[in-house]
């Protein structure tokens, strides 16, 4: 006699697993599309921040 066990995962469940996957995919990506903008910014702000105190020492220099 063969006992037939029901599946520990459903195929509902593998869907639902799979959406759920999707959905962070998306937040993740979203976050660190957010996270190099700021990064770029703060970049660009540093660089003009250097650029600034570099200009001022070669005025200071050259005086």
């Amino acid at each position: 006699m063969t006992i037939k066990y029901p599946p520990l995962i459903t195929k509902a469940d593998i869907e639902a697993i799979h959406q759920g996957n999707q959905l962070n995919r998306q937040v993740l990506q979203a976050g660190i599309r957010a996270l190099v903008n700021e990064v770029h910014e703060d970049n660009e702000q540093s660089s003009r921040v250097i650029r600034k105190v570099a200009d001022n020492n070669e005025i200071k220099v050259k005086q």
